[in-house]
């Protein structure tokens, strides 16, 4: 049979975890929003300015367009360092790419039951303070995870998760939809 995946004569050569495809959506209603709104109101102003007070009328328009720029940085840093791709067995973060298979099985599944950032808040809320002390004694004895794709942060309105590469170096990987990003790379480890 053609098209077929396994073996056999018309199978896909391939295996299975490089047929895995994923890619994560970005929002884009704020910025869609915000330019629309400022674009309306730049257009107002010219209504009302133009052609006698040009001048202000520019003034009006570099002051809307570093406001787009303010109210989009981070939409606009998610685009460069945090859009997700998985594909042909590699996983692009922003400007990095990795090999799925450098990824650890044991890291994977640790992954999956890390508690997401709501309820790890939620926890620590319900700690003492000389339990958040040991915490944080721990955490300050440990190597912090690099972030994939670069960037200083998590961006607001993303959570994450921690994964190990072959060599033990902690990663952490910004998403949008981590219930998502975690079954797919599983499928691509063929865990």
């Amino acid at each position: 049979m053609e098209g077929t995946k396994g073996p056999g004569p018309g199978s896909t050569a391939e295996p299975y975890g490089r047929a895995v495809v994923y890619e994560e959506k970005l929002p884009k209603r704020w910025t869609a929003a915000t330019v629309t709104l400022l674009a309306g109101w730049v257009a107002h102003q010219g209504a009302v300015l133009l052609p006698e007070d040009s001048t202000v009328w520019f003034v009006i328009l570099g002051g809307a367009a570093f406001l787009a720029l303010v109210l989009n940085a981070v939409p606009l840093s998610k685009r460069v360092y945090h859009r997700i791709r998985l594909r042909d067995g590699r996983l692009t973060v922003g400007r990095e790419t990795l090999a799925v298979d450098s990824l650890t099985a044991a890291s994977l599944r640790e992954a999956a039951e890390q508690p997401t950032d709501a309820e790890f808040a939620a926890s620590l809320a319900a700690r003492s303070r000389e339990e958040l002390a040991e915490m944080r004694r721990r955490s300050s004895a440990a190597v912090p995870p690099r972030i994939v794709g670069g960037g200083w942060s998590v961006p607001l309105g993303m959570d994450q998760i921690v994964v190990e590469n072959a060599q033990g170096e902690p990663l952490l990987i910004a998403t949008h939809d981590r219930a998502a990003l975690l079954d797919a790379l599983t499928r691509a480890r063929e865990l």
